[in-house]
């Protein structure tokens, strides 16, 4: 399946339905430009579904380890605080 587009003076592009429609692209979906070859002048297009980003959640590391969010703001205030050297 092909599909070709024009690059706007924005540097935008739109992904021609018949795309959008076999990989299920939906609204508020995320695209990833990976794996540039600028000498072929490739990249490959990856789609994020939206709903990613949900299931993400809490999967980063942090300074502060807490469970409960109330007490996690608390801990990164005193952080804050001692790193800005806030009275």
């Amino acid at each position: 399946m092909n599909g070709i587009t024009t690059i706007t003076t924005k540097g935008q592009v739109t992904i021609p339905e018949p795309i959008r429609r076999a990989l299920h692209v939906k609204i508020g979906d995320k695209v990833s430009f990976t794996h540039v070859a600028p000498t072929y002048r490739e990249v490959v297009i990856k789609i994020i579904p939206a709903t990613v980003v949900e299931n993400l959640s809490g999967s980063l590391s942090a300074r502060v380890r807490e469970v409960d969010p109330q007490k996690a703001r608390k801990r990164a205030s005193s952080l804050l605080v001692k790193k800005y050297k806030v009275k």
